[in-house]
């Protein structure tokens, strides 16, 4: 059978569903971001049989282009959109009106919900590659995660689960070392037994130390909000040394992915008065950009030149 998996690139809970998915379904696996996923569904032939879709939140501006997609390959293939990302009732509506099958819930990780699903198909060992995703994604204390966690070691889920994140921090730009990962997590590796997974994590730590002072630095504050333009491939780790560097709710991570536009992480505490998420969506929208994410943890891209406005907007909104 033709199958396809497409999952996140930049995180660990985006690369840990796409590890089930494969071991699942024995897809092909194509790592995507977030303003690139659309391109990724292009790569889809219409003889393929089996499309998963994990961790890519896809109610942004560019939405309509990702339905019309997901309807092309849903004319010849079982589909399967896998998310936690905020997603309105409409937006899931068109998708399950053009075949596909939503597996959606703003309460757990993408991992978890791609657990939930191929459970039944599943080895054991994928049940930690589901707690490595929760607990990177600061939501292990879901419903679901809950019950997993205390099934097993909790020590030794989160220094596996740490130790991956920090190698993906230090290696995540080689080529081919994300798909490396997908791979032996699919054959059920656990990470430290990952060739160079703790050595990069090692690595990283001396990194992250060094990376704390740069935030101090080069980090501005602007109201309720701290903000930096970065080089760093982790855009969402700079967001969270913002908000300790500058004690404020909210830290704005900025990295000039692609010339003219900005990829920006957002991260904020519990003292951030609104869902991230949603109002970077519509400050992002206005701007001709797009975004989306959760309440505490989001994301978006917008214009260089407009980057000044959006943050004077999220800063009279947080």
């Amino acid at each position: 059978m033709k199958s396809y998996c497409i999952t996140h690139r930049k995180d660990i809970d985006g690369l840990a569903s796409g590890s089930m998915s494969v071991a699942a379904t024995g897809g092909e696996l194509l790592l995507s971001d977030y303003d690139d996923m659309v391109d990724n569904l292009r790569k889809v032939p219409d003889d393929a049989e089996r499309v998963v879709v994990t961790d890519l939140g896809a109610d942004s501006a560019d939405f309509a282009q990702f339905l019309g997609e997901m309807q092309r390959v849903a004319r010849h293939a079982r589909v399967t959109y896998i998310d936690h990302h905020y997603m309105s009732d409409p937006a899931k509506r068109k998708l399950r009106k053009a075949g596909v099958q939503v597996v959606h819930d703003v309460r757990e990780c993408a991992s978890m919900l791609t657990y939930r699903t191929f459970r039944d198909v599943l080895p054991e060992g994928a049940r930690l590659n589901a707690l490595c995703g929760a607990v990177t994604d600061y939501m292990d204390d879901s419903p679901m995660a809950r019950k997993l966690m205390e099934k097993g070691d909790r020590h030794f889920v989160l220094l596996e689960a740490t130790m991956l994140s920090l190698a993906l921090g230090n290696r995540a730009e080689e080529a081919g070392f994300p798909e490396m990962v997908v791979a032996e997590l699919a054959a059920m590796k656990l990470p430290h037994e990952i060739a160079g997974v703790p050595e990069a994590a090692v690595r990283q730590l001396g990194k992250e130390e060094a990376l704390g002072d740069e935030v101090k630095k080069g980090g501005k504050k602007l109201g309720r909000l701290a903000y930096m333009v970065t080089s760093q491939y982790s855009t969402g780790n700079v967001a969270k040394l913002l908000i300790g560097a500058f004690d404020v709710p909210v830290g704005v991570s900025m990295k000039e992915k692609n010339p003219g536009w900005y990829e920006v992480s957002l991260r904020g505490t519990s003292e951030c008065k609104v869902h991230l998420g949603r109002t970077i969506a519509k400050v992002a929208g206005s701007l001709g950009g797009s975004g989306g994410g959760h309440r505490k943890a989001a994301g978006c891209r917008v214009p260089t030149s407009r980057a000044d406005e959006m943050l004077k907007a999220l800063s009279k909104r947080v």
